[in-house]
């Protein structure tokens, strides 16, 4: 017999569906909400609602904004570097450190056959041609140090067989298979500092 309601049940679903939550702390999340004041949930029911219906990946470099154009896409038009980044949120620690000072792309992911993500899955053919359309003079990789990664940046070096720009990857520095969100500023500022061509 369950002694939790269903509806509570159908919420700790939820949670657990998050990336990084098991079911644990997704329980535990659950019951943290059930003791706030309503208007607390409320506020968050709303803020989550507002944030599906308003923020949208930007048309020139994917990542996540509620504006019709990303600040930095418009606020560093004309820039000739590009970071290559696998998901929006990798952008956060090169921004917080202050170490770059260029253009973003976000890719979408990274290949990885055993998952169903293959070449069609990503951004790739939008990669190529701003690279083109925009002049870009280097391009950073910045897709992390796993094996599906390294697989990604091979491809991207060969797609770009014959296109001028100098192609660079981070350092290594960054833990395996750690996520770039999670990289603290100093072995971020290293890993960028010490980026090599490919």
């Amino acid at each position: 017999m369950n002694v939790e309601p269903e509806s509570l049940e159908a919420l700790i679903a939820e949670f657990a569906g998050l990336p990084g939550i098991g079911q644990k702390t997704a329980r535990r999340l659950a019951y943290h909400v059930l003791t706030r004041p309503k208007s607390d949930v409320e506020r968050f029911a709303e803020n989550l609602t507002n944030a599906i219906e308003k923020v949208h990946p930007c048309p020139k470099c994917h990542a996540f904004t509620d504006q019709d154009v990303c600040p930095t896409c418009t606020g560093r038009a004309g820039a000739k570097s590009l970071c290559v980044v696998e998901k929006s949120s990798d952008i956060i620690p090169f921004e917080r450190s202050g170490i770059f000072k260029g253009l973003y792309f976000v890719l979408g992911g990274v290949l990885s056959p055993l998952d169903g993500i293959g070449p069609e899955h990503l951004h790739l053919p939008q990669l190529v041609a701003r690279i083109k359309e925009e002049g870009i003079e280097e391009l950073v990789l910045a897709l992390g140090s796993s094996p599906e990664a390294d697989s990604t940046a091979l491809m991207i070096d060969r797609m770009l067989a014959g296109v001028n720009v100098k192609r660079t990857r981070l350092a290594r520095g960054i833990p395996m298979g750690s996520d770039l969100e999670f990289v603290d500023e100093v072995t971020m500022l290293r890993a960028f500092e010490g980026r090599v061509s490919l």
